[in-house]
């Protein structure tokens, strides 16, 4: 009877049957929900392994920080996940769990902990919450960086829009992608992609549990960016993670030919890591790398962070499996337009017309004599503002945008490919109330905050930011057209504009900005040369 303290519930009645009326009258009243406003969601909620309790935020219920597997430490190091231990009482689940362990790229630092498999849900906090689709989402960071916690992702106003968002964290580095052959005789033929199972893992998670938070199992659209979408792939391909969801969507994460290693290359690229960290010499190796402090990993992991073609998990090449049997759900699929404003081409270092011709020949004269010359034509730099945003085209094009557009069309061509539609896209918007971001354009990452309605966001990256009514207008227009993706398979819904499948005779993308457009076909002359480069 919360707001109600003027009620005098010491009233005497001469009738006792006027007296059970007004007690129910009381009931009706003011126990009920207020006909017309929503009834407020639970933040107490039961899950398999007991009692979570999260918190309303404004119009976001969020619960975070809830374990989906057991702590990966020591036995467990380099083991698939196990399932959580259960817990008595009711856990608190208002914050994160700790970042999976990594090193910070502004501080040089270790930060994290390996103790990390957590996941955290999202949904309005009023309204029907029964039977939403369901939104996992998978972080980028080149699988060696990133986080769940990231406030791009955190009480995202998506979970407004009719669905159930879920974030989750995962192993990094060598703790998540290790090949070693000692680890691959004791995985009966595999190691490696640990990370991947802790994916699969999140995602069985998903289907025991999230009806209990109002999401429908059967509706689940898996999602990730950059580094996250090339493990959207995937999963797409892992026999493992089968039946586990039934849409998917990749952001600014291209699928390359080659991206996952053999198991044994990867095998070998293990041999100075165990020397590195000390393990090489020691009468059993296993037991060494197990109690290795996690700091000693992550400084001394160089490159390990890739996925590795091994039986278990990822039994194929991802590229050569899906041009193999296309998409095997709905596919949503796209890049932005300025993708390495923050992955090398910096504009704030404007070059001459000069320097863009000689950056263009260190990086691509090894693929053949007259190809450097044949860029040069197909990205002038009079035809952009200054020679970096002709770079900026060029890099973008050809690790991203084309790249993309490689993924689609060869999915296309797979048997029985027409059954599951892919939809694609191209974000060029340029964030207008901050000039350094504007001068980034249409960066890598730039839509995320978009996407998940989180655009005064503060973050490595992503200062304080003020949006135009247009850049809210577009951000809704975007989440809307996620949110109905996951529910149907298909992104039109409200949208000012009909989305158009991608077709290998079409190739229609839509255009994401605030004026959107649909355009058939995006650099097709450019990425037709390209892909000669890039087979």
């Amino acid at each position: 009877m919360k707001g109600n303290k003027h009620i005098k519930t010491t009233t005497k009645f001469v009738y006792p049957e006027f007296a059970a009326l007004f007690a129910l009258m009381l009931l009706l009243c003011f126990a009920s929900p207020v006909v017309g406003k929503p009834p407020e969601a639970p933040t107490v909620v039961l899950t398999r392994s007991g009692w979570v309790r999260g918190a309303i935020e404004g119009p976001v219920r969020a619960f975070r920080g809830i374990p989906y597997a057991a702590p990966p430490l020591g036995e467990l190091r380099w083991r698939p996940p196990e399932l959580s231990t259960s817990w008595d009482g009711v856990r608190d689940a208002t914050s994160f769990g700790p970042a999976c362990i990594q090193l910070n790229r502004q501080t040089g630092q270790v930060r994290g902990s390996e103790d990390c498999l957590t996941l955290n849900v999202y949904t309005a906090a009023s309204g029907p919450l029964v039977n939403l689709p369901v939104m996992f989402f998978i972080h980028g960071g080149g699988n060696r960086q990133g986080a769940a916690s990231q406030p791009q992702f955190d009480a995202p106003l998506l979970a407004t829009h009719g669905v159930v968002v879920v974030t989750i964290q995962y192993r990094l580095g060598a703790l998540g992608f290790l090949a070693q052959p000692l680890l691959t005789a004791e995985g009966g033929g595999s190691s490696g992609n640990y990370a991947l199972m802790d994916m699969i893992a999140a995602l069985k998670w998903v289907r025991d549990n999230i009806g209990a938070f109002g999401g429908d199992a059967g509706r689940v659209m898996i999602f990730g960016e950059s580094s996250g979408g090339t493990n959207v792939a995937a999963l797409m391909t892992s026999p493992a993670a089968r039946g586990l969801f039934s849409r998917a969507a990749i952001e600014s994460g291209a699928v390359l030919r080659g991206g996952a290693l053999p198991l044994a290359t990867a095998e070998a690229q293990s041999v100075p890591f165990v020397a590195a960290v000390g393990c090489d010499a020691a009468p059993d190796v296993l037991a060494c790398l197990r109690v290795v402090p996690p700091d000693t990993i992550v400084l001394n992991q160089g490159d390990i962070r890739h996925r590795v073609v091994e039986p278990r998990v990822l039994p194929v090449d991802t590229f050569d499996a899906l041009a193999a049997n296309g998409a095997g759900v709905p596919l949503l699929i796209g890049s932005n337009t300025e993708e390495t404003t923050t992955l090398g081409d910096d504009p704030n270092v404007p070059i001459s017309a000069d320097q863009y011709t000689a950056a263009v020949h260190a990086e691509f004269d090894e693929l053949g004599v007259d190809v450097a010359d044949h860029l040069l034509e197909l990205y002038p730099a009079s035809d952009y503002d200054s020679p970096i945003y002709a770079l900026v085209a060029l890099d973008t094009d050809v690790g991203y945008s084309c790249a993309t557009r490689a993924d689609a069309l060869a999915m296309l061509r797979a048997p029985g490919a027409a059954q599951h539609p892919i939809y694609c896209y191209v974000f060029t918007h340029r964030y207008e109330n901050a000039a350094d971001l504007n001068i980034l354009r249409a960066f890598h990452g730039a839509e995320l905050p978009f996407v998940f309605g989180t655009l005064p966001t503060a973050d490595d990256l992503f200062p304080v930011y003020v949006p135009t009514e247009d850049e809210i207008a577009l951000s809704n227009r975007m989440m809307d057209y996620w949110a109905s993706f996951a529910a149907y398979g298909n992104p039109n819904g409200s949208g000012p504009i009909d989305w158009r499948r991608y077709t290998s005779d079409r190739e229609t993308l839509l255009q994401l900005d605030v004026i959107a457009r649909s355009l058939d076909g995006y650099h097709t002359e450019q990425c037709d040369f390209i892909s000669t480069l890039y087979p």
